[in-house]
């Protein structure tokens, strides 16, 4: 769902991956989307960061505080399980909640950088996507 005047949503951010644990195996890889004028989409990707969401997303937050931030997170197909993409509610006692949600679907808000800019390992479109 496209949002007037950000058809597509305007990719403004795409980190280097990144690694929150010294030689912890798995990376993560910040991305941001403008989706309105007071609005971001953060999608975090990576194996490196799915232990982290609780500490990770206020960090996040913090940099974007005059919007309302919506958080998914994209976890890359790997030997031992399947892709897939989720979205992320954060609880008053900040526990991270993660809905899985389809690639496409994610895909369809935000546009082709989406999958554009995905880990170049990554070949999957994420759980029940495609």
């Amino acid at each position: 769902m496209a949002v007037e005047g950000f058809r597509p949503a305007r990719q403004i951010r795409d980190e280097d991956a990144w690694s929150s644990r010294p030689g912890w195996a798995g990376q993560a890889h910040v991305r941001v989307w403008r989706t309105a004028s007071d609005r971001v989409a953060v999608v975090i990707s990576g194996r490196g960061a799915e232990n982290d969401l609780e500490t990770v997303l206020p960090l996040l937050r913090g940099e974007y505080p005059d919007d309302t931030v919506g958080f998914f997170f994209h976890r890359p197909m790997d030997w031992a399980a399947p892709a897939y993409y989720a979205e992320l509610t954060s609880g008053a006692d900040g526990t991270v909640t993660l809905t899985h949600i389809a690639g496409d679907t994610l895909a369809a808000r935000l546009g082709p950088a989406l999958y554009e800019t995905e880990d170049p390992d990554d070949h999957s479109t994420g759980w029940g996507g495609a």
